[in-house]
């Protein structure tokens, strides 16, 4: 289940996938290059990427020429997609304990706090936070 707040594999994900919308195009880029552009853990690429290839976001070719593109154009890919693929489905807020009279009310709260940040992910595509990266040096998403 994708919570509200985002994991720090999401995190890599995200940045990861920002810098392959960055190449769209331009053919693979190297593990190594995501791990620099995003400061990613080299192990946590590989996996972050598996996710994404696995979610049909990503491709990959082996070799010397090898690395990791984009299956779709990112003006077509949304974040909320890159973080469901390593994160899950989105899944409804779990239920209540029973007799959590004062929950009751908060509740409705953070569901709608969770279906605001889901929203805004599913709002923003790759192309978008390319787009910022390429427009600053510090880029934030």
């Amino acid at each position: 289940m994708a919570s509200l707040d985002l994991s720090l594999r999401s995190e890599y994900a995200i940045k990861a996938a920002v810098r392959l919308a960055l190449s769209y195009g331009n053919g693979p880029v190297r593990a190594r290059d995501i791990a620099e552009f995003g400061g990613i853990p080299p192990k946590f690429v590989e996996q972050v990427m598996h996710d994404l290839r696995q979610a049909g976001l990503v491709s990959s070719r082996r070799g010397k020429s090898g690395g990791y593109e984009l299956a779709r154009n990112p003006t077509l890919v949304r974040l909320a997609q890159v973080v469901e693929a390593v994160e899950g489905p989105l899944e409804e807020t779990p239920p209540l304990s029973p007799g959590d009279e004062a929950g009751r009310f908060v509740q409705p709260v953070w569901e709608r706090v969770r279906q605001a940040a889901w929203s805004v992910l599913w709002s923003m595509s790759l192309g978008d936070a390319a787009a910022r990266a390429a427009a600053s040096p510090m880029y934030y998403i």
